[in-house]
């Protein structure tokens, strides 16, 4: 009876706990940029990779982020054992709402990862600027106001959200991204060939 009351807990409680587990590899997005969804103090996630050595996780990362992109040198800027940064555009990326339409927008981001023996460090996701054309014009946006030639913000000057579509999108976009990468690397399709 035991036996089956602990089964049936851990059956109960098993979304719960991988849900917190999700949330500890996950980014929301705030006037100031991309934050860890667990400990807000952070603009970065720390993901275990036991059994990993620190070499074996950038060269793991640079060929899965190499087979990304068409060009990988113009997107990667690597420092070889150390860290990776991809600097990117994601081409129809996310909606959000210009006016009466609702056009795609790309979206140009910034992400750096890092590595030490057993851990990779996901750091400071970071939305340069995002474009849309509509018609005749085309349209840039960025996360706040900071440079006065935008056409649209996610957050006004005193960091409160205008575009919860765009926000809600991009954190998305951005977890999607780090989500993918994770399990890419730890697939064991880059090793059978």
């Amino acid at each position: 009876m035991k036996k089956q009351i602990l089964t049936l807990l851990c059956v109960a409680l098993f979304p719960f706990l991988s849900s917190a587990q999700d949330k500890a590899s996950e980014f929301t997005l705030t006037s100031n940029g991309f934050i860890n969804s667990a400990d807000s103090t952070k603009n970065y996630v720390v993901v275990d990779m036991q059994g990993k050595s620190q070499q074996d996780l950038y060269k793991k990362s640079l060929i899965y982020l190499s087979g990304l992109y068409v060009s990988p040198k113009e997107v990667l800027s690597t420092i070889e054992n150390e860290s990776i940064t991809v600097n990117s555009t994601a081409k129809n990326a996310i909606k959000m709402k210009v006016l009466f339409l609702n056009p795609s927008w790309d979206v140009n981001y910034t992400i750096t990862f890092q590595f030490k023996d057993g851990k990779l460090r996901i750091a400071d996701p970071t939305v340069n600027r995002m474009y849309t054309t509509t018609g005749d014009v085309s349209r840039t946006a960025t996360i706040n106001p900071s440079d006065g030639q935008n056409n649209k913000e996610i957050f006004n000057r005193k960091g409160v959200l205008k575009e919860k579509d765009g926000k809600e999108n991009l954190e998305k976009l951005i977890n999607k991204f780090v989500a993918n990468y994770i399990a890419g690397i730890n697939s064991a399709k880059q090793d059978n060939w």
